[in-house]
């Protein structure tokens, strides 16, 4: 064998060893590294996550003491490594009326920038919501506004729980948590003592302040009949607060800048189907106040044995009542049968009354609604069900009548006896005669006399009386002993299509809190 292959083959075992050992060793470091890196990462959002919770508790018992359920509460921050501060100049909150002169020319904000001849105004000038924060790494999580927000390394910021915003129908109830104080600490000792500086401040509504003469000088008073309102939050949280808005109101979502954000609030529509409330429960009525907007209104009840094939006994109404109106619609069962030849039918009245009772409008139609039969269960038999359908304004223009395949029912306007009505008894007397008027429409200037035949279509009766009714009102349910209907298995349909305008109804508090971190 040559020297040299000998030589080389003496060499190639411990060449070989030391290959292995470097591709180990790196392998090794590189795990340790990769570990050690994953590791830190578990930590940190292990960390982020119970900071979160210390943050929903924080939001929890500063909204006692901001909204007066208590005067101080002493919050352990402990359990984490990051650093809490105070920054009471952190962020702004602002409340604007577009349009305020109600001239349909809003020109955008003017109020804002300075412009003349504007016909926006303030309803709450730009407010300092302040905020707390917990900061670790590259996250930072803030209480402000209400509520808690959390912003990571890539700079998205998102809603961790939700501020003191709620928003129903036309109402906005916004009582904003402006947070004051100062103060910070990091570690596991970490506390802030939060106290209550003073209680709320009425914002709107109220009667010190006023709008400005161009909007006509009134003062600040629901409902807010001109134009249209904007909350503005100006934050580094603005896209999650957008977020929000978005989810959680039927408004129009802008973001006139990265750091701002504005949701113009509109009248909420209530839209959709529902299952009947039982006796003494309420359906809200949204979006139909002063005009004819009520688009679609049905229900459908089962007797008080969801299996019988029969209506035992049916005396059942819904009724509204608001100061001094009085609003009833009532059924009563009117002859016999059951499945599979129904037979059974019901008479329909309406009263309402502006005045407390002396004096009313009354409806009556004799067997306005029959009963049906089909197997709702699946089982195999028939069970016996009553549709009644109040509205089907199916073009949505207000008048249900001009609608060809609509089959309105005629109820004529009468005296009413107590019998005929479940709720309200009419002891006043009956407007005679009785023009419904007040809402732009028509066929609204016709005069009713009582007991001579002039009669009205179900749907627009419905549609008056319910605009004479505030934005929001509810229609409560009267079951007879609760023996007449099975609401469980009743249903309803219940669609307006919102009152054309915004927000009407604001109700808006500064609650102040102070928070001293240590």
């Amino acid at each position: 064998m040559p020297p040299s292959l000998a030589g080389y083959r003496g060499q190639s075992s411990p060449v070989g060893y030391a290959l292995v050992l470097g591709v180990v060793v790196v392998a090794v470091v590189t795990t340790v590294a990769l570990g050690s890196a994953a590791l830190n990462d578990a930590q940190g959002e292990s960390a982020v996550a119970r900071a979160e919770q210390t943050m929903t508790l924080f939001d929890s018992q500063t909204a006692q003491v901001a909204l007066g359920d208590s005067s101080v509460h002493s919050i352990g921050l402990g359990g984490t490594q990051g650093t809490y501060a105070v920054d009471p100049d952190a962020a702004t909150m602002s409340i604007v009326q577009l349009d305020c002169d109600d001239d349909g020319n809003d020109d955008g904000d003017s109020v804002v920038t300075g412009m003349s001849g504007d016909d926006d105004a303030y309803v709450m000038d730009p407010v300092d919501l302040g905020r707390v924060t917990y900061t670790t790494g590259s996250t930072t999580l803030a209480y402000e506004g209400g509520g808690v927000w959390r912003k990571d390394r890539q700079g998205e910021a998102r809603m961790v729980s939700p501020p003191e915003f709620h928003y129903r129908g036309a109402t906005l109830t916004l009582p904003i948590v402006l947070t004051r104080g100062s103060g910070g600490a990091s570690g596991t000792g970490a506390r802030a003592t939060v106290t209550d500086a003073g209680g709320p401040v009425q914002v709107f509504p109220q009667s010190t302040d006023s709008f400005p003469s161009r909007c006509g000088g009134e003062s600040f008073t629901n409902p807010v009949e001109d134009g249209s309102v904007y909350v503005q939050v100006e934050s580094e949280y603005a896209q999650a607060w957008g977020k929000y808005f978005q989810t959680r109101t039927e408004g129009v979502v802008t973001y006139p800048a990265d750091d701002i954000v504005r949701v113009e609030l509109v009248s909420l529509a209530q839209v959709g189907a529902f299952q009947m409330p039982g006796e003494g429960g309420v359906v809200p009525v949204s979006g139909s106040a002063g005009e004819h907007s009520v688009e679609e209104f049905s229900i459908t009840l089962r007797p008080d044995d969801t299996d019988s094939a029969n209506f035992n006994n049916l005396q059942w109404s819904m009724y509204a009542e608001n100061g001094d109106q009085r609003f009833e619609v009532h059924l009563r069962k009117s002859g016999s049968g059951g499945c599979p030849t129904p037979g059974i039918t019901a008479d329909m009245t309406i009263y309402y009354s502006d005045d407390g009772g002396t004096t009313y409008h009354g409806w009556e139609k004799a067997d306005a609604f029959e009963t049906e039969c089909a197997d709702l269960n699946g089982d195999g038999d028939d069970e016996i069900y009553m549709e009644a359908t109040f509205v089907d304004d199916q073009d949505g223009d207000g008048d249900p009548e001009n609608d060809p395949l609509s089959d309105e029912v005629e109820l004529e306007y009468v005296s009413l006896s107590q019998s005929e009505l479940l709720y309200f008894k009419p002891n006043g007397a009956i407007v005679d005669p009785v023009t419904l008027g007040g809402h732009s429409v028509g066929w609204e200037s016709e005069t009713y006399d009582p007991g001579t035949g002039d009669s009205e279509t179900v749907d627009r009766l419905f549609n008056h009386y319910f605009a004479e009714f505030p934005e929001e009102f509810d229609l409560v349910v009267d079951d007879k002993n609760s023996d007449s209907i099975n609401e469980g298995g009743s249903s309803g349909r219940l669609f307006t299509g919102g009152s054309g305008r915004y927000v009407t109804y604001i109700h808006v508090t500064q609650n102040e809190v102070t928070v001293e971190i240590d």
